[in-house]
């Protein structure tokens, strides 16, 4: 991607041409969005600044059932569904969330826990994830806080929070039975929002 481009647009690591069928389908999100309304799963790889999204997100439910947003965060529950096509409506609260990746592991949808990686397989596809506002959630003992990076690269600048401008939130998934943090920590497994190519 030409330099003075990637000065103005979003985070990516993808050669032109795939980097521009990424722009025309964030378009096509935007605009399906602002003529046929609140889509019923958010494509998440799709905004520019996914963390203001998320924030987003818990003001509303903060504003709905009068909580302070400061006591919300996200719990995570992955779904049965692998396209949206297949989701009918939204939830009840919170959003359903497209377009995730796992770097360096896998989803066991028969389990519905985070696996080893199959041989030579280095990106997995995540379900369609619902994330849920909870009011002061904590990761349960057994699942892994995933972080979730806009790219591969797994850096960037640092905002003025502190951390990477890369960095979107930690998801926690369940994991398979026997491993600890440490175990998938290791192993460098993380979340992504878009791939290389």
């Amino acid at each position: 991607m030409p330099a003075l481009w990637s000065k103005v647009a979003f985070p990516s690591l993808k050669p032109l041409a795939a980097w521009f069928q990424d722009y025309l389908r964030r378009i096509a999100f935007m605009h399906s969005w602002l003529t046929a309304g609140v889509p019923a799963c958010f494509w998440l790889p799709g905004f520019f600044f996914p963390q203001g999204f998320m924030t987003g997100v818990l003001q509303m439910h903060a504003r709905r059932y009068c909580v302070a947003i400061d006591s919300l965060n996200f719990e995570f529950n992955m779904t049965r569904l692998d396209a949206v096509e297949q989701v009918q409506a939204g939830p009840t609260d919170g959003i359903y969330v497209d377009g995730l990746w796992i770097d360096g592991a896998r989803w066991n949808r028969d389990d519905a826990l985070l696996d080893d990686a199959l041989p030579g397989t280095m990106y997995a596809p995540l379900p369609i994830v619902h994330f849920n506002p909870v009011k002061d959630y904590e990761v349960p003992k057994g699942e892994y806080a995933c972080p979730l990076y806009k790219t591969s690269q797994r850096a960037g600048v640092l905002s003025t929070t502190g951390q990477s401008t890369n960095f979107v939130l930690y998801v926690s998934l369940a994991a398979k039975h026997g491993t600890s943090e440490d175990y998938w920590v290791l192993q460098g497994v993380a979340l992504l929002c878009m791939l290389d190519y």
